[in-house]
Order: C-alpha cells, then sequence, then structure tokens
C-alpha cells in the first residue's frame, strides 16, 4: 500500500498522491499484468495501442479476420475507456469532487470480476480482453502524470523515449525540469519501464505457471491498495490541472 503523502514542506513542492513516483511504478507494473493477460489469451495488447494499430493492418494483409476484429475491438475499446474516464473526471471535478478513488475502486472491482468469470470461462476470453482494454484506457486518462511531467503508465514508446532523453541530457546539464536532476527524470522513467517490464514478466509466470488469471487477481490487489490509500490520504490525490513538458 502507498502510504499517505507526508505534511506539506514549504521547502519543497507538494504533489498529489497519484503523482507520486512508486505510483508511477504500481500503474505500470499493473499495465504489464493487464498485457500479460490479454496478449496471453487474446493475442491483442491491453494498453500498448500501437501493437493493436500494427496487428489490424497485418492481419487486414493476411485476411485473418477473426484476430483483426479482435485488435479492431481492442482500440475502440481503450477509446471508450479514455472517453468513459473524461466524462467521469469533468463531472467530479464540475462537483468538486475527487475522482481517483471512484476510478481505482472501478479497477480493482471489474478486473476481480473479470478474473473470476475467466476462471469459469463462462464468457470467451477475447470478450475479457476488450473490457481490460476499456479499464486500461481510463487508467491512462486518469493518471499520467509524475510530480507534474506528463509520463505515460498505459504506453511505452513515450517512456523509452524520454528516459532516453534525460539520460542523454544529464551528460550536458546536471539540473532539468523544476530545477531537479536530469538524471533523476531518465531514473523516473527508466523505473515505470521496469515497472511494465516486470508487469509483463510476472504476469506470464503466473498465468503459465502458477493459476491461469492470478496476473488479474494481482493488479486487482495492487488498484485496491491504491484506492484505499487515495481514500486514506489527507490530502488531495487526484493529479493536479495542467502539466510540464519538455
Amino acid at each position: 500500500m502507498i502510504p499517505p503523502p507526508p505534511p506539506e514542506d514549504s521547502s519543497k513542492s507538494q504533489y498529489p498522491l497519484m503523482e507520486y513516483k512508486g505510483v508511477g511504478f504500481i500503474l505500470a507494473f499493473c499495465s504489464g499484468l493487464m498485457n500479460a493477460w490479454t496478449f496471453y489469451h487474446a493475442q491483442t495488447f491491453a494498453t500498448v495501442q500501437s501493437g493493436n494499430v500494427v496487428q489490424i493492418g497485418y492481419r487486414l494483409a493476411q485476411a485473418d479476420w477473426t484476430p483483426f476484429w479482435y485488435s479492431v475491438g481492442a482500440v475502440l475499446a481503450f477509446g471508450l475507456g479514455s472517453a468513459a474516464c473524461g466524462f467521469v473526471m469533468t463531472d467530479n471535478l464540475k462537483a468538486g469532487h475527487r475522482f481517483t478513488s471512484a476510478i481505482l475502486w472501478c479497477e480493482c472491482v471489474l478486473l476481480t470480476v473479470i478474473g473470476i468469470l475467466s476462471v469459469l470461462k463462462i464468457v470467451d476470453y477475447p470478450i475479457f480482453a476488450l473490457i481490460i482494454s476499456f479499464i486500461a484506457g481510463a487508467q491512462g486518462n486518469a493518471f499520467h502524470k509524475d510530480h507534474g511531467m506528463l509520463y505515460g503508465n498505459v504506453a511505452v514508446t513515450f517512456v523509452v523515449q524520454m528516459a532516453f532523453n534525460f539520460l542523454a541530457q544529464s551528460f550536458f546539464k546536471k539540473d532539468g525540469i523544476h530545477n531537479e536532476s536530469n538524471l533523476m527524470w531518465a531514473g523516473v522513467f527508466f523505473l515505470v519501464l521496469f515497472g511494465f517490464a516486470l508487469g509483463g514478466a510476472i504476469g506470464a509466470f503466473l498465468d503459465m505457471n502458477v493459476f491461469d488469471n492470478l496476473s488479474l487477481f494481482t493488479a486487482s490487489a495492487a488498484f485496491m491498495g491504491l484506492a484505499i490509500s487515495a481514500t486514506r490520504s489527507r490530502t488531495d490525490a487526484d493529479p493536479a490541472p495542467g502539466a510540464t513538458f519538455v
């Protein structure tokens, strides 16, 4: 569980819970778990839509229509999840309410239900994969900043780009965004990449060698921990409006 943010310190900037470095790692880890499940069971990606778009073209060229429609569905589901999350966030912000806890609890509950139904084999795996892509779209829209800096916990390409960009900048200039070390920023993005890879590795191992669908229950438990922490947080857990760009 992520501990509540420390008391405000005037000597340093105070960031919301969902912009903490450890949270970014956990979200990326959950994305890796979800991708491990969808790739193993439905040959689609839950979060990496560039991979699904490439598969659309690949399957189209092969006239392999069933996987083609699965990939198309994954992209659309991800987009609809992002749109639905945008609606929830806007509605809550207008009412002066937090949205972080609600979204995290929804992710937790949906993944738990999908995991149970998948164990019971009530519905075909590709249908569940579409719902997981929907969840991933909501997560990516709601949480995409690390102490003010945009990053991606559901997409890898931008994270790789920024990790090596800050690493290169560290050789020429010590301080970067927010007058913080470029090497530190490189570490933030490499940490997110490590979360993706670790989630994918552990998720695949769990589903193939321990108990099928355990990757989903593991992700659900992580979201539950974040949701409880967000609920108990003494400060606003929601990401702050606005963001810093390079």
